[in-house]
């Protein structure tokens, strides 16, 4: 076992015994949340809508010593993300953490946006975050116990021209979180998200190649950030793991930003 030596004795990790469901984990800031949990101590269930995607992660995690349980599934779809949390609650007993971190983002100006994509846009990004909060609530309520985590985004409470509809959807995150936070704190439950920045992951990437000019986008993008840079995905797992941790144990309600200091200067 993996553990720290800290002052007055050894401590334990994290998230140890923790069991976490973690979707959209097949990739990017899902895929770094997903091993930095399952570093941590936690059993982690990887969900994802690419199978493939899902089996590698877990497979790597088991690798590295951890435990963990892929799962194939459509977070918009109710019945999948019924059976994923009950597949889960039914092998490890328990349910612990929940992060909702599956989104699509598809580009486009508002009145050229096609309406099946904005369907689609709200059914995983928002209706996805709806479900498994809504399956998961009820184990972590008999339990008197447990963590809900989403992953928001900058965007959510600031502009951009070609996210109009993904940003919708970000800003009714932070919006759920905070009813949540009320609604169930009284059942031992806490519910946090966190709006990161620009963080170097394919869905960043695919931002980047929309773009008429993909390096000179990076650039300026890059310039942006006081840090002069964009954030990697563990960097952002990392903060998922301490809200997710009795080290935010009075943490609730809140939306937390990870973005480098990006929403903190006014030009």
């Amino acid at each position: 076992m993996m553990i720290y030596e800290g002052e007055g004795g050894i401590l334990k990790r994290k998230l140890e015994g923790q069991v976490a469901l973690i979707t959209g984990a097949g990739q990017g800031i899902g895929d770094a949340a997903a091993r930095q949990f399952a570093a941590e101590g936690a059993a982690v269930a990887v969900l994802d809508s690419n199978r493939d995607a899902a089996e590698r992660v877990a497979e790597r995690i088991r690798q590295s010593g951890g435990e963990s349980l892929a799962i194939h599934a459509d977070v918009s779809r109710s019945e999948a993300m019924r059976e994923a949390i009950d597949q889960v609650h039914a092998r490890y007993g328990a349910f612990d953490v929940l992060v909702n971190n599956a989104a699509v983002q598809i580009m486009g100006l508002l009145h050229e946006y096609e309406e099946a994509d904005f369907s689609r846009t709200i059914d995983v990004n928002l209706k996805g975050v709806f479900l498994g909060c809504k399956y998961a609530l009820p184990l972590m309520m008999r339990q008197k116990r447990g963590v809900i985590l989403s992953v928001s985004s900058v965007l959510g409470v600031a502009g951009d021209p070609d996210l109009a509809v993904y940003g919708a959807t970000k800003g009714a995150l932070i919006a759920l979180t905070k009813s949540m936070a009320v609604a169930y704190g009284p059942h031992g439950i806490r519910v946090n998200c966190i709006c990161p920045g620009d963080v170097r992951t394919p869905m960043v990437e695919q931002f980047f190649e929309f773009q008429p000019d993909p390096e000179q986008a990076r650039r300026q993008v890059y310039g942006h950030y006081p840090l002069r840079r964009i954030a990697e995905p563990v960097e952002v797992a990392k903060t998922l793991v301490f809200l997710a941790s009795d080290d935010a144990s009075f943490i609730s309600g809140s939306h937390l930003f990870v973005d480098g200091g990006l929403t903190a200067e006014v030009y």
